[in-house]
């Protein structure tokens, strides 16, 4: 063995020192885990504050969402005549309408929590949706949040047919054309009872007016327009609620339509709501909505049917409140016709006359009293009563018409508008007449014959025959109900569309 390779066996023999080289390394190894661990902390302790803090600016940002709710909601229900969020003021607020840009609600105290919310608006054509935006901001942490906002009327006057329910059985029947909204509460049925039954060709729902008589439509508002599928059209914005019973659809009676482009109208229908779904031979294949066919109700217990039983203004009843507040005859009505006799009746209350050509005025509240019937029959081959003036006509017993009742002129319908009440029956029996006008009866409706209605009905049951009849809704009608008509109260309510985080 070389002197080389003694030396180098002695010096691998050699451990001296090499504890305190071990020492070091794993001082170091702990230095650097410690290090490594305070800055993980640290880390996680910004990345907690910042997340304590966009929580926090979001629930900043939903309190600004909940206020202007509450400004929006309170700006309708405050304004009972024509209530608008495009009209320059909103609850108190004079800004807007600006469907274009998001405009700024001036809250003067928007701190939260250490934080503030921002809340603009921006409107939708038509004064009944608009888009809230509220971005809450707590020090550098800034949440954003936007909603799409609807209000909507639940009177039952905003609708073609309104209809409530005693007891089971099939509300709504027949072969008939509807054209508008339809609210059926159902509240006596199972959820395996028809609230309606519907076939032949029947169109439940129609979202347009399409085979509506010429010549009534110059005398009506032009429908409102929508942008559905990239096309401006015009809509009745019509929907189905149903909130008691089965839809039954036979044959081709349908909900709504299949949707043509290239036209000028929508077919379907903007929304279905049917807690109890659809049956008949054909049930949901035949229906036709934006929003498919698989939703119940959606408005809980905030609609009631309106009696003339119901206690109102400090009477027992409705009834009583009318018959306080208005000309009230005995025997005086039970029979007109569009020529003679001529009649003229009024007092602070009301009035309503005829002349022998059939011109008929009225306005405020008539009571026919004594349980006296109502017949609007026709004259030999003249079957047209033609009304101006805003009224409401309760009859005691029941009512039939059985001609024209329709306002005179371009645009003269619902500036005009005639209501007639009943606790009984309305019923319309004369083949191939128009009939424009609002129309409740407690008890039923019976349509026989081939009657097109412009209008609202409200009653607890319909019979529509198998004549296919029509119902019209005029959408303008719910802005200009007569004096005393029942369920007019305002009544409306909000529902939040769309929402997201932005």
């Amino acid at each position: 063995m070389t002197r080389d390779q003694v030396f180098l066996k002695r010096l691998m023999k050699d451990n001296k020192g090499s504890l305190l080289i071990i020492s070091l390394m794993v001082v170091m190894v702990m230095i650097i885990l410690g290090t490594a661990f305070m800055v993980l902390t640290s880390n996680e302790k910004r990345i907690s504050e910042r997340q304590r803090k966009t929580a926090q600016a979001f629930y900043i940002a939903e309190a600004g969402i909940e206020r202007a709710l509450y400004d929006l909601r309170r700006d309708f229900l405050d304004d009972v005549s024509s209530p608008s969020w495009a009209d320059g003021d909103i609850h108190g607020y004079a800004i807007g309408p600006d469907t274009n840009s998001f405009y700024a609600i001036p809250y003067m105290d928007a701190a939260l929590n250490g934080g503030t919310y921002n809340v603009q608006l921006k409107n939708v054509p038509g004064g009944k949706d608009i888009w809230i935006q509220s971005s809450g901001v707590l020090g550098d942490a800034v949440q954003t949040i936007q909603v799409y906002v609807k209000m909507f009327s639940v009177s039952p006057w905003n609708n073609a047919i309104f209809a409530g329910a005693g007891a089971a059985g099939t509300m709504v029947n027949g072969n008939v054309d509807i054209r508008g909204s339809v609210h059926i509460l159902g509240s006596g049925l199972t959820s395996s009872d028809y609230a309606i039954d519907l076939g032949g060709t029947a169109q439940l729902i129609g979202n347009n007016y399409n085979g509506l008589e010429a010549s009534l439509i110059p005398k009506i508002p032009n429908l409102p327009t929508t942008v559905f599928g990239g096309e401006t059209i015009s809509t009745l914005n019509a929907a189905l609620r149903v909130k008691h019973g089965i839809v039954g659809l036979s044959g081709s009676a349908t909900v709504g339509d299949t949707n043509v482009t290239g036209n000028s109208v929508k077919e379907t229908v903007d929304v279905s709501y049917v807690t109890d779904g659809f049956g008949g031979s054909q049930g949901t294949s035949n229906v036709f909505s934006d929003n498919g066919w698989s939703n119940g109700y959606d408005l809980g217990d905030s609609v009631s049917f309106p009696s003339l039983s119901n206690p109102y203004g400090g009477y027992a009843t409705y009834q009583q409140y009318l018959r306080a507040n208005a000309l009230v005859l005995t025997n005086q009505l039970n029979s007109v016709t569009p020529g003679s006799p001529a009649f003229s009746y009024s007092n602070a209350y009301g009035s309503i006359s005829k002349d022998t050509s059939g011109n008929l005025a009225i306005s405020g509240i008539v009571y026919v009293d004594g349980n006296n019937n109502l017949n609007m029959s026709t004259a030999g081959s003249d079957k047209t009563i033609t009304y101006t003036g805003s009224g409401a006509l309760l009859v005691t017993g029941s009512v039939q018409i059985n001609v024209n009742l329709v306002t005179n002129g371009n645009n003269s319908y619902p500036d005009n508008i005639l209501g007639i009440m009943t606790p009984n029956q309305i019923g319309f029996d004369e083949a191939n007449i128009n009939v424009m006008g609002l129309f409740y009866a407690e008890n039923s409706v019976r349509i026989e014959k081939q009657t097109d209605i412009l209008g609202t009905i409200v009653s607890n049951y319909f019979d529509m025959g198998t004549n296919v009849p029509s119902v019209y809704q005029v959408p303008e009608t719910v802005n200009h109900l007569p004096p005393g008509l029942i369920g007019q109260t305002a009544s409306w309510v909000m529902k939040v569309v769309a929402w997201q985080k932005i």
